[in-house]
């Protein structure tokens, strides 16, 4: 009977664990990472081994990324969590989403395209490397982040975000993906003032503000 008991423990020790609050998060997390697994349909069925081709791998590499990531983050110590901030930043991360691989870009435009789409995956990768476990979607305290491209900007890993988006709209030049574009901008600086009204509660966040003075592009924004 002792030797049943231990081995029975260690599941009751699990189950009383499972709460409401980390099954809500968990099914947050797949809605996430389902949601960039399917940005990366359209651009998967176009690779092939020319410019455009490269393209599309970037993005469904940089789609696939994020994807990964929406299971490896801390609990909050805070969060906002509302209508306003859910559709800040679905907007912000699913309206590009909606971009397909269409009307084909030549020549200089095509390269620059391409160019911005590295240059957006090595930077958002670059800042979740000096983030760790700190991503995360909705406004949050995780931690104050201050080293790496956080030295430079408040928010490089929207900045990526946003390059790489305009990168690929750039390497498939159509009136859909640069609508989205232009829609996305908006929903961005929304999110970001989302975030900083929640992270100016703290003091430690207030004082890298005043160390860092822009938010997505040093010198302009």
């Amino acid at each position: 009977m002792e030797a049943v008991a231990t081995r029975i423990a260690p599941a009751a020790v699990l189950q009383s664990h499972v709460t409401v609050a980390g099954l809500r998060r968990a099914l947050g997390d797949c809605v996430l990472a389902v949601s960039f697994l399917l940005a990366m349909l359209p651009a998967g069925r176009e690779i092939s081994f020319t410019l455009a081709g490269a393209a599309n791998v970037v993005w469904v590499t940089g789609a696939a990324v994020m994807a990964v990531m929406s299971f490896a983050r801390f609990v909050p110590r805070s969060a906002t969590v509302n209508l306003r901030t859910v559709a800040a930043s679905g907007a912000m991360l699913i309206l590009p989403c909606f971009m397909r691989p269409i009307s084909l870009s030549s020549g200089a435009l095509a390269t620059v395209g391409l160019v911005f789409e590295l240059f957006g995956v090595l930077l958002t990768q670059v800042a979740r490397v000096y983030m760790g476990r700190s991503f995360g979607i909705l406004p949050a305290n995780r931690g104050i982040v201050s080293k790496g491209p956080f030295r430079w900007v408040r928010h490089p890993i929207y900045f990526g975000w946003l390059v790489l988006s305009i990168g690929y709209a750039m390497s498939y030049a159509n009136s859909r993906n640069i609508l989205l574009i232009v829609v996305t901008l908006p929903f961005m600086v929304w999110r970001i003032d989302q975030e900083e009204e929640h992270l100016s509660a703290d003091a430690a966040y207030r004082s890298y503000m005043d160390r860092v003075r822009y938010r997505l592009l040093p010198g302009v924004i």
